[in-house]
């Protein structure tokens, strides 16, 4: 049984940081469940132009998540993805096949209002081997 009161917040400096009142993910036993991540510049915080670039900002952000607690994007098990066009989920499709390894995670993908120019946020759930 996992103990709950053990989980820790991750910071991940090579992320874009919270702009709100959240956690850039939790540690918990051999589980790690990420917050949403945009593609937003981890140093500036611009977000970047374009629905491809912001898919690579986002997972690098994810990525950078990961890292912090010695993951990698081999070690997801599951994504959800938001599009605030779902008619854009070729694009998306094609970026997220280039980065992400096989087997690709378990994913869902929905579309949704963001906020602001927000095109696209992925959240994940990844497991140390």
């Amino acid at each position: 049984m996992i103990d709950l009161s053990a989980r820790r917040a991750i910071v991940a400096e090579g992320a874009a940081a919270p702009t709100a009142s959240y956690s850039q993910g939790i540690a918990f036993g051999n589980v790690v469940v990420t917050a949403g991540q945009v593609g937003s510049d981890p140093v500036t915080g611009e977000l970047k132009d374009g629905l491809g670039e912001q898919v690579r900002a986002a997972i690098a952000n994810l990525a950078a998540v990961l890292a912090a607690e010695g993951l990698g994007l081999e070690d997801v098990v599951k994504t959800t993805c938001f599009l605030t066009n779902i008619d854009d989920f070729a694009e998306f499709d094609a970026v997220y096949r280039e980065v992400f390894p096989q087997p690709l995670p378990a994913r869902s993908t929905v579309g949704v209002a963001l906020a602001g120019d927000l095109l696209f946020e992925i959240e994940a759930w990844a497991v140390r081997p």
